[in-house]
Protein backbone atom coordinates (compact mmCIF):
# COMPACT_ATOMS: atom_id res chain seq x y z
CA UNK A 1 0.00 0.00 0.00
CA UNK A 2 1.10 3.58 -0.57
CA UNK A 3 2.09 5.67 2.44
CA UNK A 4 -0.43 8.13 3.85
CA UNK A 5 0.87 11.03 5.91
CA UNK A 6 -1.52 12.25 8.54
CA UNK A 7 0.42 15.23 9.83
CA UNK A 8 2.12 18.23 8.27
CA UNK A 9 5.40 17.41 10.06
CA UNK A 10 5.41 13.86 8.68
CA UNK A 11 4.77 15.18 5.17
CA UNK A 12 7.59 17.69 5.58
CA UNK A 13 10.06 14.98 6.55
CA UNK A 14 9.06 12.95 3.50
CA UNK A 15 9.31 16.01 1.26
CA UNK A 16 12.82 16.69 2.60
CA UNK A 17 13.86 13.06 2.11
CA UNK A 18 12.94 13.20 -1.58
CA UNK A 19 15.25 16.18 -2.14
CA UNK A 20 12.55 17.75 -4.35
CA UNK A 21 10.32 20.72 -3.56
CA UNK A 22 7.14 18.70 -3.84
CA UNK A 23 4.85 21.59 -2.93
CA UNK A 24 6.08 23.64 -5.92
CA UNK A 25 6.61 20.66 -8.23
CA UNK A 26 3.05 19.34 -8.04
CA UNK A 27 0.94 22.41 -7.21
CA UNK A 28 -1.84 21.40 -9.53
CA UNK A 29 -2.13 17.78 -8.30
CA UNK A 30 -4.40 16.45 -5.60
CA UNK A 31 -2.66 15.60 -2.30
CA UNK A 32 -3.10 11.84 -2.78
CA UNK A 33 -1.56 11.90 -6.31
CA UNK A 34 1.32 13.99 -5.04
CA UNK A 35 1.99 11.46 -2.30
CA UNK A 36 1.93 8.61 -4.79
CA UNK A 37 4.43 10.32 -7.07
CA UNK A 38 6.61 11.42 -4.20
CA UNK A 39 6.71 7.87 -2.85
CA UNK A 40 7.88 6.66 -6.25
CA UNK A 41 10.64 9.29 -6.42
CA UNK A 42 11.94 8.37 -2.97
CA UNK A 43 11.76 4.64 -3.72
CA UNK A 44 13.79 4.90 -6.92
CA UNK A 45 16.40 7.12 -5.32
CA UNK A 46 16.79 4.91 -2.30
CA UNK A 47 17.18 1.85 -4.51
CA UNK A 48 19.77 3.60 -6.66
CA UNK A 49 21.74 4.62 -3.57
CA UNK A 50 21.52 1.06 -2.25
CA UNK A 51 22.88 -0.37 -5.50
CA UNK A 52 25.85 2.03 -5.48
CA UNK A 53 26.62 1.28 -1.84
CA UNK A 54 26.53 -2.46 -2.55
CA UNK A 55 29.46 -2.03 -4.94
CA UNK A 56 28.20 -4.76 -7.29
CA UNK A 57 29.23 -2.89 -10.43
CA UNK A 58 25.68 -2.44 -11.70
CA UNK A 59 24.38 0.93 -12.78
CA UNK A 60 21.52 2.71 -10.99
CA UNK A 61 18.19 2.84 -12.74
CA UNK A 62 18.37 5.05 -15.83
CA UNK A 63 14.85 6.39 -15.48
CA UNK A 64 15.10 7.67 -11.93
CA UNK A 65 12.63 10.46 -11.41
CA UNK A 66 13.57 14.00 -12.32
CA UNK A 67 11.35 17.07 -12.71
CA UNK A 68 11.23 16.36 -16.47
CA UNK A 69 9.78 12.85 -16.25
CA UNK A 70 7.80 12.71 -13.05
CA UNK A 71 4.50 13.05 -14.88
CA UNK A 72 5.00 9.61 -16.42
CA UNK A 73 5.61 7.80 -13.18
CA UNK A 74 3.31 4.99 -12.13
CA UNK A 75 3.31 2.87 -8.99
CA UNK A 76 5.83 0.03 -9.30
CA UNK A 77 4.64 -3.55 -8.92
CA UNK A 78 5.84 -5.51 -5.96
CA UNK A 79 9.27 -7.05 -6.61
CA UNK A 80 11.58 -9.28 -4.60
CA UNK A 81 14.61 -7.27 -5.71
CA UNK A 82 16.12 -5.20 -2.96
CA UNK A 83 19.28 -3.85 -4.55
CA UNK A 84 17.55 -1.19 -6.60
CA UNK A 85 18.93 -2.31 -9.99
CA UNK A 86 16.68 -2.73 -13.01
CA UNK A 87 15.17 -6.19 -13.25
CA UNK A 88 17.52 -7.31 -16.03
CA UNK A 89 20.65 -5.68 -14.62
CA UNK A 90 21.18 -7.56 -11.35
CA UNK A 91 20.70 -11.06 -12.81
CA UNK A 92 23.05 -10.21 -15.71
CA UNK A 93 25.78 -9.15 -13.31
CA UNK A 94 25.33 -12.26 -11.20
CA UNK A 95 25.24 -14.54 -14.23
CA UNK A 96 28.43 -12.97 -15.58
CA UNK A 97 30.20 -13.59 -12.29
CA UNK A 98 29.04 -17.21 -12.31
CA UNK A 99 30.14 -17.65 -15.93
CA UNK A 100 33.59 -16.21 -15.21
CA UNK A 101 33.97 -18.37 -12.11
CA UNK A 102 33.03 -21.55 -13.98
CA UNK A 103 35.13 -20.54 -16.97
CA UNK A 104 38.32 -19.89 -15.00
CA UNK A 105 37.88 -23.11 -13.02
CA UNK A 106 37.45 -25.03 -16.27
CA UNK A 107 40.64 -23.44 -17.64
CA UNK A 108 42.50 -24.38 -14.45
CA UNK A 109 41.25 -27.95 -14.86
CA UNK A 110 42.49 -28.07 -18.46
CA UNK A 111 45.88 -26.74 -17.36
CA UNK A 112 46.18 -29.41 -14.66
CA UNK A 113 45.08 -32.15 -17.06
CA UNK A 114 47.52 -31.14 -19.79
CA UNK A 115 50.34 -30.68 -17.30
CA UNK A 116 49.75 -34.11 -15.77
CA UNK A 117 49.62 -35.78 -19.21
CA UNK A 118 52.82 -34.05 -20.32
CA UNK A 119 54.63 -35.16 -17.16
CA UNK A 120 53.34 -38.72 -16.84
CA UNK A 121 52.87 -39.81 -20.45
CA UNK A 122 54.65 -37.36 -22.78
CA UNK A 123 55.30 -40.00 -25.46
CA UNK A 124 51.60 -40.82 -25.74
CA UNK A 125 50.65 -37.15 -25.81
CA UNK A 126 53.17 -36.46 -28.57
CA UNK A 127 52.01 -39.42 -30.63
CA UNK A 128 48.45 -38.12 -30.50
CA UNK A 129 49.56 -34.61 -31.50
CA UNK A 130 52.12 -35.62 -34.14
CA UNK A 131 51.22 -35.48 -37.83
CA UNK A 132 52.90 -38.88 -38.16
CA UNK A 133 50.71 -40.37 -35.40
CA UNK A 134 51.80 -43.59 -33.78
CA UNK A 135 54.12 -44.38 -36.70
CA UNK A 136 56.82 -42.09 -35.33
CA UNK A 137 58.18 -42.34 -31.81
CA UNK A 138 58.88 -39.12 -29.94
CA UNK A 139 62.53 -38.12 -29.75
CA UNK A 140 64.16 -37.85 -26.31
CA UNK A 141 64.44 -34.07 -26.67
CA UNK A 142 60.75 -33.80 -27.54
CA UNK A 143 59.97 -35.70 -24.35
CA UNK A 144 62.11 -33.29 -22.30
CA UNK A 145 60.50 -30.27 -23.92
CA UNK A 146 56.99 -31.71 -23.39
CA UNK A 147 57.70 -32.12 -19.67
CA UNK A 148 58.97 -28.56 -19.38
CA UNK A 149 55.88 -27.30 -21.20
CA UNK A 150 53.75 -29.37 -18.81
CA UNK A 151 55.53 -27.79 -15.87
CA UNK A 152 54.51 -24.29 -16.97
CA UNK A 153 50.88 -25.39 -16.56
CA UNK A 154 51.35 -25.10 -12.79
CA UNK A 155 51.57 -21.31 -12.85
CA UNK A 156 48.71 -21.21 -15.38
CA UNK A 157 46.46 -23.25 -13.10
CA UNK A 158 47.42 -21.10 -10.08
CA UNK A 159 46.56 -17.87 -11.91
CA UNK A 160 43.32 -19.23 -13.36
CA UNK A 161 42.09 -20.59 -10.02
CA UNK A 162 42.92 -17.27 -8.35
CA UNK A 163 40.88 -15.45 -11.00
CA UNK A 164 37.99 -17.86 -10.49
CA UNK A 165 38.04 -17.10 -6.78
CA UNK A 166 38.19 -13.36 -7.46
CA UNK A 167 35.26 -13.54 -9.90
CA UNK A 168 33.17 -15.48 -7.38
CA UNK A 169 33.82 -12.86 -4.70
CA UNK A 170 33.53 -9.72 -6.84
CA UNK A 171 37.21 -8.78 -6.60
CA UNK A 172 38.22 -8.58 -10.28
CA UNK A 173 38.31 -4.79 -9.94
CA UNK A 174 41.44 -5.06 -7.80
CA UNK A 175 44.74 -4.16 -9.53
CA UNK A 176 46.11 -7.57 -8.53
CA UNK A 177 43.53 -9.44 -10.61
CA UNK A 178 43.51 -6.91 -13.42
CA UNK A 179 47.26 -7.49 -13.86
CA UNK A 180 46.76 -11.25 -13.74
CA UNK A 181 44.07 -10.94 -16.41
CA UNK A 182 46.43 -9.00 -18.68
CA UNK A 183 49.15 -11.61 -18.12
CA UNK A 184 46.73 -14.43 -18.98
CA UNK A 185 45.66 -12.61 -22.15
CA UNK A 186 49.30 -12.10 -23.18
CA UNK A 187 50.01 -15.78 -22.49
CA UNK A 188 47.22 -16.93 -24.78
CA UNK A 189 48.12 -14.57 -27.61
CA UNK A 190 51.63 -16.04 -27.48
CA UNK A 191 50.26 -19.60 -27.50
CA UNK A 192 48.31 -18.87 -30.67
CA UNK A 193 51.33 -17.19 -32.25
CA UNK A 194 53.43 -20.30 -31.55
CA UNK A 195 50.75 -22.48 -33.13
CA UNK A 196 50.45 -20.24 -36.20
CA UNK A 197 54.21 -20.48 -36.79
CA UNK A 198 54.19 -24.30 -36.65
CA UNK A 199 52.06 -25.13 -39.70
CA UNK A 200 54.57 -27.80 -40.78
CA UNK A 201 53.56 -30.00 -37.81
CA UNK A 202 49.83 -29.38 -37.88
CA UNK A 203 47.66 -32.47 -37.66
CA UNK A 204 43.93 -32.91 -37.21
CA UNK A 205 44.27 -33.74 -33.46
CA UNK A 206 46.69 -30.83 -32.96
CA UNK A 207 44.40 -28.40 -34.76
CA UNK A 208 41.44 -29.57 -32.68
CA UNK A 209 43.26 -29.54 -29.34
CA UNK A 210 46.03 -26.94 -29.28
CA UNK A 211 44.15 -23.68 -30.05
CA UNK A 212 40.99 -24.60 -28.14
CA UNK A 213 42.04 -23.67 -24.62
CA UNK A 214 43.90 -20.46 -25.62
CA UNK A 215 40.92 -19.23 -27.62
CA UNK A 216 38.53 -20.02 -24.78
CA UNK A 217 40.86 -18.36 -22.31
CA UNK A 218 41.05 -15.22 -24.47
CA UNK A 219 37.26 -14.92 -24.40
CA UNK A 220 36.96 -15.55 -20.65
CA UNK A 221 39.89 -13.34 -19.61
CA UNK A 222 38.78 -10.61 -22.04
CA UNK A 223 35.31 -10.60 -20.49
CA UNK A 224 36.85 -10.55 -17.03
CA UNK A 225 39.05 -7.57 -17.93
CA UNK A 226 36.06 -5.73 -19.37
CA UNK A 227 34.04 -6.38 -16.22
CA UNK A 228 36.92 -5.25 -14.02
CA UNK A 229 36.96 -1.73 -15.45
CA UNK A 230 40.76 -1.79 -15.81
CA UNK A 231 42.62 1.26 -17.11
CA UNK A 232 46.20 1.55 -18.30
CA UNK A 233 46.99 3.96 -15.49
CA UNK A 234 45.71 1.64 -12.80
CA UNK A 235 47.58 -1.33 -14.27
CA UNK A 236 50.88 0.55 -14.37
CA UNK A 237 50.46 2.30 -11.03
CA UNK A 238 53.50 1.68 -8.82
CA UNK A 239 55.23 -0.74 -11.19
CA UNK A 240 57.97 1.72 -12.12
CA UNK A 241 58.69 2.71 -8.52
CA UNK A 242 61.51 0.84 -6.74
CA UNK A 243 60.39 -2.01 -4.45
CA UNK A 244 60.15 -1.28 -0.73
CA UNK A 245 61.20 -4.66 0.64
CA UNK A 246 63.89 -7.27 0.05
CA UNK A 247 61.24 -9.74 -1.11
CA UNK A 248 59.90 -7.11 -3.50
CA UNK A 249 63.35 -6.71 -5.05
CA UNK A 250 63.66 -10.48 -5.32
CA UNK A 251 60.40 -10.82 -7.22
CA UNK A 252 61.43 -7.94 -9.50
CA UNK A 253 64.62 -9.84 -10.36
CA UNK A 254 62.52 -12.94 -11.05
CA UNK A 255 60.33 -10.97 -13.46
CA UNK A 256 63.44 -9.82 -15.36
CA UNK A 257 64.77 -13.40 -15.51
CA UNK A 258 61.44 -14.55 -16.90
CA UNK A 259 61.56 -11.81 -19.54
CA UNK A 260 64.99 -13.08 -20.59
CA UNK A 261 63.73 -16.67 -20.62
CA UNK A 262 60.75 -15.67 -22.75
CA UNK A 263 63.08 -14.06 -25.30
CA UNK A 264 65.42 -17.08 -25.25
CA UNK A 265 62.51 -19.37 -26.18
CA UNK A 266 62.37 -17.66 -29.58
CA UNK A 267 66.15 -17.47 -30.13
CA UNK A 268 68.29 -20.16 -31.78
CA UNK A 269 68.91 -23.07 -29.43
CA UNK A 270 71.96 -22.64 -27.18
CA UNK A 271 71.45 -24.95 -24.21
CA UNK A 272 70.35 -28.23 -25.76
CA UNK A 273 72.67 -30.19 -28.04
CA UNK A 274 70.29 -32.80 -29.49
CA UNK A 275 68.67 -32.03 -32.87
CA UNK A 276 65.62 -29.81 -32.53
CA UNK A 277 62.76 -31.21 -34.61
CA UNK A 278 59.82 -29.04 -35.79
CA UNK A 279 57.63 -30.56 -33.06
CA UNK A 280 60.32 -29.91 -30.44
CA UNK A 281 60.48 -26.31 -31.63
CA UNK A 282 56.72 -25.93 -31.17
CA UNK A 283 57.06 -27.36 -27.66
CA UNK A 284 59.84 -24.91 -26.87
CA UNK A 285 57.68 -22.05 -28.12
CA UNK A 286 54.94 -23.42 -25.86
CA UNK A 287 57.17 -22.75 -22.85
CA UNK A 288 57.30 -19.08 -23.75
CA UNK A 289 53.69 -18.25 -22.80
CA UNK A 290 54.08 -20.07 -19.47
CA UNK A 291 57.22 -18.14 -18.56
CA UNK A 292 55.60 -14.90 -19.71
CA UNK A 293 52.75 -15.56 -17.29
CA UNK A 294 55.30 -16.42 -14.60
CA UNK A 295 56.89 -13.00 -15.13
CA UNK A 296 53.50 -11.32 -14.73
CA UNK A 297 52.83 -13.32 -11.57
CA UNK A 298 56.22 -12.21 -10.21
CA UNK A 299 55.23 -8.55 -10.66
CA UNK A 300 51.97 -9.22 -8.82
CA UNK A 301 53.93 -10.89 -6.01
CA UNK A 302 56.38 -8.00 -5.89
CA UNK A 303 53.49 -5.63 -5.14
CA UNK A 304 52.06 -8.06 -2.58
CA UNK A 305 55.45 -8.33 -0.84
CA UNK A 306 55.69 -4.55 -0.50
CA UNK A 307 52.19 -4.48 1.02
CA UNK A 308 52.85 -7.36 3.42
CA UNK A 309 50.20 -9.50 1.73
CA UNK A 310 52.15 -12.60 0.70
CA UNK A 311 50.21 -14.62 3.26
CA UNK A 312 46.89 -14.08 1.43
CA UNK A 313 45.52 -17.09 -0.43
CA UNK A 314 45.98 -15.65 -3.94
CA UNK A 315 49.68 -14.96 -3.39
CA UNK A 316 50.29 -18.27 -1.69
CA UNK A 317 48.72 -19.93 -4.71
CA UNK A 318 50.93 -17.98 -7.12
CA UNK A 319 54.05 -18.77 -5.10
CA UNK A 320 53.18 -22.46 -5.16
CA UNK A 321 52.56 -22.31 -8.92
CA UNK A 322 55.98 -20.75 -9.51
CA UNK A 323 57.65 -23.26 -7.19
CA UNK A 324 56.14 -26.25 -9.02
CA UNK A 325 56.92 -24.78 -12.46
CA UNK A 326 60.56 -24.23 -11.57
CA UNK A 327 60.95 -27.55 -9.78
CA UNK A 328 59.77 -29.40 -12.90
CA UNK A 329 62.02 -27.29 -15.13
CA UNK A 330 65.00 -27.96 -12.88
CA UNK A 331 64.35 -31.72 -12.89
CA UNK A 332 63.83 -31.88 -16.68
CA UNK A 333 66.81 -29.67 -17.49
CA UNK A 334 69.08 -31.41 -14.99
CA UNK A 335 68.12 -34.79 -16.48
CA UNK A 336 68.90 -33.48 -19.99
CA UNK A 337 72.37 -32.43 -18.84
CA UNK A 338 73.05 -35.82 -17.25
CA UNK A 339 71.88 -37.73 -20.34
CA UNK A 340 73.85 -35.57 -22.77
CA UNK A 341 70.92 -33.80 -24.44
CA UNK A 342 71.98 -30.45 -22.97
CA UNK A 343 75.41 -28.89 -22.72
CA UNK A 344 77.12 -28.56 -19.36
CA UNK A 345 79.45 -25.83 -18.23
CA UNK A 346 78.94 -22.41 -16.68
CA UNK A 347 75.84 -21.36 -18.71
CA UNK A 348 74.05 -24.58 -17.81
CA UNK A 349 75.04 -24.28 -14.15
CA UNK A 350 73.80 -20.69 -13.89
CA UNK A 351 70.55 -21.58 -15.63
CA UNK A 352 69.94 -24.49 -13.30
CA UNK A 353 70.95 -22.48 -10.23
CA UNK A 354 68.50 -19.73 -11.15
CA UNK A 355 65.65 -22.20 -11.56
CA UNK A 356 66.42 -23.95 -8.27
CA UNK A 357 66.71 -20.58 -6.53
CA UNK A 358 63.29 -19.41 -7.74
CA UNK A 359 61.73 -22.73 -6.74
CA UNK A 360 63.27 -22.58 -3.26
CA UNK A 361 62.37 -18.94 -2.58
CA UNK A 362 58.76 -19.20 -3.75
CA UNK A 363 58.22 -22.47 -1.89
CA UNK A 364 59.59 -20.83 1.28
CA UNK A 365 57.19 -17.90 0.85
CA UNK A 366 54.31 -20.29 0.26
CA UNK A 367 55.07 -22.16 3.48
CA UNK A 368 55.94 -19.28 5.79
CA UNK A 369 54.37 -16.00 4.61
CA UNK A 370 51.67 -14.54 6.79
CA UNK A 371 49.40 -11.59 6.21
CA UNK A 372 50.49 -8.37 7.92
CA UNK A 373 48.19 -7.60 10.85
Amino acid sequence: MWPVYESQSEWGLFNSDCAVDLDSEFKSESPQVVKLKAWRISSLRRRSTSAQAAGDGSRPAQNAATPSNTDNLAPAPASPATDGTPASSAPASASTAVALTVGFKALAGVSVAFGAAALVAPELLLQVASSAGAAAAATPLEVVFARIAGGTMAISAAAEWSLADAAANGRLGSATYQRLLVAVLAKNVTYLLAFALASDVWSVPLILLYPTAPLGSLVIAGLGLKQSGATAGALADGLLAPPKTAAGWTYLVFSLLYAATFAACWAPEQLFTAPVTPLALLLKHTWAPGFLLAGGASLVLRDAADRGRLGASTFKRLNLGLAVTEAIYSAAYGTAILTGFAAGGAPAASNLAGSVGIAGFTLYQYLTAEKKK
